[in-house]
């Protein structure tokens, strides 16, 4: 199994603030079959290795985001990314990405 993508698992939009909310989930693809499996992130997964897999599913092509929406899950893209990086690291993330580099 290959990690391809984050996603958000269970994802609804707040009425009151406009933020979305949902689990974060790896979307890991077997190397032989092609299967999908979403699997919780964890508390002692490293932080750089969920920010590079974030920066692949940025990218990632159409067909596997179908499938993972066909699972209920919402494909980390551009347009959400703020989203993931505050779930990954509160709210203040930027200050959190800034000692990262």
């Amino acid at each position: 199994m290959q990690p391809i993508a984050i996603a958000l698992k269970n994802y609804k939009i707040n009425p009151f603030t406009g933020r979305g909310n949902g689990e974060l989930m790896i979307i890991h693809q077997c190397l032989n079959c092609s299967r999908i499996s979403p699997n919780r992130i964890a508390g002692d997964d490293n932080e750089y290795q969920i920010l590079s897999i974030l920066k692949e599913s940025i990218n990632l092509n159409e067909n596997i985001a179908i499938q993972l929406k066909n699972l209920g899950l919402e494909l980390i893209t551009a347009l959400n990314k703020e989203e993931a990086l505050i779930s990954l690291f509160g709210i203040n993330y930027r200050k959190y990405l800034k000692n990262c580099d």
